[in-house]
């Protein structure tokens, strides 16, 4: 009995686990001690997440208006936290 029960609570936390949230506090969190950083330290702080997996969820907190992403010219930007959500 004891092992269906076991069974039962790893398979909801697996189901209930999302990987998006995951790349997101911790690209929240990198932002948050950093001030503004560069889109690469991001990538390089996520070594478990693609440049594309990093990139996506920076674009959509730009999007919902939780990060600013900067153009610094010559395909380079850089990311800061907006004043939104800053307060």
């Amino acid at each position: 009995m004891m092992n269906n029960t076991q069974d039962i609570l790893k398979e909801s936390s697996q189901i209930h686990h999302d990987p998006h949230t995951d790349v997101r506090s911790h690209i929240l969190e990198t932002v948050r001690r950093e001030n503004e950083c560069d889109l690469e330290e991001l990538v390089r702080a996520c070594p478990s997440c693609t440049w594309n997996q990093v990139f996506l969820e920076v674009d959509c907190l730009s999007r919902t208006g939780k990060l600013r992403l900067l153009r610094k010219g010559n395909g380079l930007y850089s990311v800061r936290l907006s004043s939104s959500a800053t307060g």
